[in-house]
């Protein structure tokens, strides 16, 4: 009798702990870092950020800790304070909040520790990641080119009307229309295309129904008087091979 009692105490002391656990776990505070300016890669920061904590309900008052002093109050959601790594020394800080409940509950989120770093070396982690970055588009860029060059070009300029996913140009120099090639470099404003009538490169933005139309009545135009010549890239590498030639 006496082990049924001890068992039935011990069951009613887990059942009850249970949702005292669970209550502590739904009204902990999260905090999160936001960068407004700088530099943060990891816990290595630079700058302004913001802290935020959201919590419970009923929060109504977060205080904001570095390295355990308040640096900030704030009483009215979203709960926000911002702060400057220049203020502080370099090195590591703790930072936390702490909260308080509508019944006078004190909440604590987790403490997350980074490293203030100054100016000069947020700089050059920077540009250890910007610099990578703007070669390898640069590489993209004479890659597609090259591309443009060799796929789709040997054969001069496409049939009337037909032009392809990325759609039709007209040439800003000999005002007849080509294709766009789908792999050609995207200069925001257009596409870096060579045309096939003239040669010329140009930045070329995807021209409307009645642009194309108008360029390519000229196209049939220039065709049906015998004016226009079209010049393939292979014709154009051997001209260049046979112009050399005569300038030694």
């Amino acid at each position: 009798m006496k082990k049924c009692k001890l068992a039935l105490l011990i069951l009613m002391l887990v059942l009850t702990a249970l949702p005292a656990g669970a209550q502590e776990s739904e009204a902990s505070l999260q905090l999160s870092i936001h960068r407004d300016f700088g530099f943060g890669m990891g816990s290595r920061i630079q700058g302004r950020f913001t802290l935020q904590v959201t919590g419970p309900e009923d929060l109504v008052r977060v205080e904001f800790l570095i390295d355990e002093q308040v640096v900030g109050v704030d009483s009215e959601p979203p709960f926000r304070f911002s702060f400057s790594t220049s203020n502080y020394q370099l090195g590591d800080h703790n930072i936390s909040a702490i909260g308080f409940t509508t019944t006078g509950e004190e909440l604590s989120s987790a403490v997350r520790t980074l490293m203030f770093v100054s100016a000069e070396e947020g700089w050059r982690a920077a540009m250890g990641i910007a610099v990578p970055m703007v070669v390898g588009v640069i590489v993209l860029i004479l890659a597609a080119s090259l591309g443009t060059m060799l796929i789709g070009r040997s054969r001069g300029a496409p049939r009337v009307g037909e032009y392809g996913m990325a759609g039709g140009a007209v040439c800003p120099r000999c005002e007849l229309p080509y294709r766009r090639h789908f792999i050609s470099p995207n200069m925001l404003v257009g596409k870096l295309e060579r045309c096939p009538h003239c040669g010329k490169w140009a930045v070329v933005r995807r021209a409307k129904a009645v642009e194309l139309a108008a360029a390519e009545a000229r196209w049939v135009a220039d065709a049906n008087r015998g004016t226009l010549e079209l010049e393939s890239e292979e014709d154009h590498l051997q001209r260049l091979i046979e112009e050399s030639r005569y300038e030694r």
